[in-house]
């Protein structure tokens, strides 16, 4: 039965989180206001009340809490919900339990309290204090994540940014982030084969930096998978002779290495040349 060959290079854009769009302005307010109420403790953005940022890492899904006396966990999330907007997801991950205890818990206090986005952005504010004792980060660290087991669809921005760290040097940078984890999850487990991906010059022109014309027609017509010319641009003795690849597109090709590494998901998945000649497993660039 034949397989229907995978298009040349991941295409889908569009993220696959619940995370918001922070350009609107229920979510990137230039003011923030809580309140403590009979009915537990309402933070707004703007006029809306601020989402949780669960997405991001539930610390407390039971909502926010602020000053000297808030519980960790509910001071932690507030944090999460204020960093992510101002700052970025990375950020709110990795600084979240210091912000909440040298901001959320020492500069929020009383029943209300009100401050705009600018502030927020102050020098210091999220490191200042290293002296003091901070809640624990409980987000996923990247050895606490494998691509083979997650559950892309489900995971938290927290897992994706651990995930992404762990497999920094095997996972293609272009496009979303989410869906190229996804990929590298299909390769790990046998479920896409990059190797059998058909070779475009859109491909060659825009991840290898070619821009001769006949070049990339040339590996076009020379080669009719991805595996195919991986195989002969990494391990082949010599790439000149070849019809119209010189020494100057030679060594632009040999330069590539780490994409097609990223591209395969590892230099395992990389089939060796199988043109005679010698190969240059050591060889690199």
């Amino acid at each position: 039965m034949l397989r229907a060959r995978p298009t040349p290079y991941p295409t889908d854009t569009t993220p696959t989180t619940m995370s918001p769009n922070y350009r609107r302005s229920t979510h990137r307010a230039r003011r923030y206001r809580g309140e403590r109420t009979v009915g537990g403790c309402l933070v707004y953005a703007g006029d809306d009340l601020l989402d949780k940022h669960l997405f991001v890492h539930p610390v407390s899904p039971g909502g926010f809490d602020w000053g000297p006396d808030a519980d960790d966990d509910r001071a932690c999330q507030l944090a999460i919900a204020l960093l992510a907007p101002t700052f970025g997801l990375e950020v709110a991950v990795d600084d979240y339990h210091l912000f909440a205890t040298n901001f959320v818990k020492r500069e929020l206090t009383g029943d209300t309290w009100t401050v705009r986005s600018q502030d927020l952005k102050a020098d210091g504010l999220r490191t200042k204090f290293s002296h003091r004792e901070y809640p624990e980060n409980t987000a996923p660290s990247p050895s606490d994540v494998d691509i083979e087991t997650a559950d892309i669809d489900g995971m938290t921005d927290a897992e994706e940014i651990a995930l992404a760290r762990r497999y920094d040097d095997v996972l293609w940078r272009k496009g979303n982030r989410r869906g190229n984890l996804r990929r590298l999850q299909e390769i790990r487990t046998g479920a896409l084969d990059p190797a059998d991906e058909a070779v475009s010059k859109q491909w060659i022109g825009t991840h290898l930096g070619l821009t001769a014309a006949a070049a990339k027609r040339a590996l076009v017509d020379d080669f009719e998978t991805m595996g195919d010319l991986a195989g002969w641009v990494l391990y082949a003795t010599t790439l000149t002779d070849r019809d119209h690849i010189g020494k100057t597109t030679a060594e632009l090709l040999r330069s590539r290495r780490a994409v097609f590494i990223r591209w395969f998901g590892g230099e395992e998945h990389i089939p060796r040349c199988d043109d005679d000649q010698q190969t240059l497993s050591g060889h690199q660039s």
